[in-house]
C-alpha cells in the first residue's frame, strides 16, 4: 500500500501525534467506511477509547491519499 499525505493531513498527523502506521491500519481494516463526498472515502478504526477518521482518495489499487486525520472521541 503508498500512501501520499496532504500538507494538511500532515499537519494534522503532527499536532495529534497520529502515527503512518495507524492510518494504514485503519485503511486497510476498517471498523466502517462511510463516503466523505466526491471522490473521497471516511474510514474508521477504533484505537481505545478513540476512533480514528482518515479520509482518503484512492487514485490507483492500494494507492491513496491522506487528506485529512483525527480523532473522534466517545
Amino acid at each position: 500500500m503508498h500512501l501520499f499525505f496532504s500538507n494538511h493531513a500532515k499537519a494534522g498527523m503532527y499536532e495529534r501525534n497520529i502515527d503512518a502506521s495507524r492510518i494504514a491500519d485503519t485503511i486497510r481494516r476498517p471498523d466502517f467506511v462511510r463516503s466523505a463526498g466526491d471522490d473521497a472515502t471516511a474510514y474508521y478504526r477504533a484505537f481505545g477509547k478513540q476512533t480514528l477518521r482518515v479520509v482518503a482518495i484512492s487514485r490507483k489499487k492500494s494507492e491513496y491519499v491522506i487528506v485529512t486525520v483525527y480523532y473522534l472521541w466517545k
